[in-house]
């Protein structure tokens, strides 16, 4: 007797443990809520998940001076057992009716009882203003349920350079100037290995006659890149010939900027310092994020300088500068 009631309680403990649909109620709503549930008595009820399907959404470019381009993503729900849906894209245009937009943001919202909107689970979307990451959001609801689903960042609009370096001894029209020919390419140029410093811009340990112990700059101006928050992202490494015993100041990567603002062509501006790295432990590639400033038209520079020459008019402690993975993104404004 006492084992067929203990049989009982363990059953009935195991029953109240099962998770279970509860409908919401008027009293849990917030009437503020992207979507609310229909409540109508003949739609569907049960849960329901805001999932999505799309074509490609992340796009790349690497020409400096930025135009808008206008790119294209299509959007389609996977959801099931719904009848209303909506969806929110930031930063994009469509031609349907059902559509609105408010501060760039389009909202659109259907039902798959209304023939004029039920074809809009499926939707292609236009984006106009270029560089940028913007969220995307799709919800569904039945009579009893809803389900918001946002992806932040999900499309995204980005600058990865090429690496290309100018050079007397090559072909490249465009890309990083390269004044005192101390740079090359290893990412573009087939002819010119670094196993060191593979996909990489390389700062070469032997400088060009008659500019030993002189600096060596890496030069690139860039156009439209609009007024938001953006961060420069680089990798780097130094990649020494003769390590030195203590540390020397004098041998250094530096990041330059330069604002390119109205009249200023008319007059140099020498470059601000926005970071730079000297110690010995950097021989491995490390990354690093710089915010840059918020206006559109501006100009980068890498400059390596050298290590301190001996008697004999060499640098003391040899070294190459390896760069990759340059990108410009959008930033975070909060």
């Amino acid at each position: 007797m006492r084992l067929g009631i203990s049989l009982f309680l363990v059953c009935m403990l195991c029953i109240s443990c099962i998770a279970e649909f509860v409908p919401q109620t008027a009293n849990d709503r917030d009437e503020n809520a992207l979507i609310l549930p229909t409540e109508d008595p003949n739609g569907r009820s049960g849960e329901v998940a805001a999932t999505f399907l799309s074509s490609q959404s992340k796009f790349y470019f690497s020409e400096s001076n930025m135009s808008s381009e206008t790119f294209r993503v299509s959007y389609v729900t996977t959801a099931k057992n719904f009848d209303i849906f909506k969806w929110v894209f930031e930063g994009g245009y469509t031609d349907v009716g059902s559509s609105t937009i408010s501060s760039g943001t389009t909202t659109i919202a259907g039902s798959l009882d209304d023939p004029t909107t039920a074809g809009q689970v499926a939707v292609l979307v236009e984006y106009r203003d270029g560089f940028g990451r913007y969220d995307v959001t799709h919800a569904v609801a039945n009579s009893t349920d809803v389900d918001v689903n946002t992806k932040k960042d999900f499309v995204t609009y980005e600058y990865v350079d090429d690496l290309q370096v100018l050079s007397s001894n090559t072909t490249v029209t465009t890309g990083w100037e390269n004044p005192e020919e101390g740079w090359f390419s290893t990412a573009t140029t087939a002819t010119q290995t670094f196993a060191s410093c593979d996909d990489s811009m390389v700062g070469y340990y032997e400088a060009s006659d008659g500019l030993v112990g002189e600096p060596s700059h890496l030069i690139k101006e860039f156009s439209n890149f609009g007024s938001s928050p953006k961060n420069l992202i680089f990798e780097y490494k130094m990649d020494f010939l003769i390590l030195p015993s203590t540390n020397e100041d004098s041998k250094k990567l530096a990041l330059g900027y330069t604002p390119i603002v109205s009249g200023s062509s008319s007059f140099a501006i020498e470059p601000s310092e926005l970071w730079s790295e000297s110690r010995l432990n950097v021989t491995e590639f490390r990354q690093v994020i710089i915010p840059l400033p918020l206006i559109p038209n501006f100009r980068i520079t890498f400059t390596k300088y050298p290590s301190p020459l001996n008697s004999r008019g060499v640098e003391r402690y040899p070294y190459n500068i390896c760069i990759r993975n340059v990108k410009i993104i959008p930033a975070n404004e909060d």
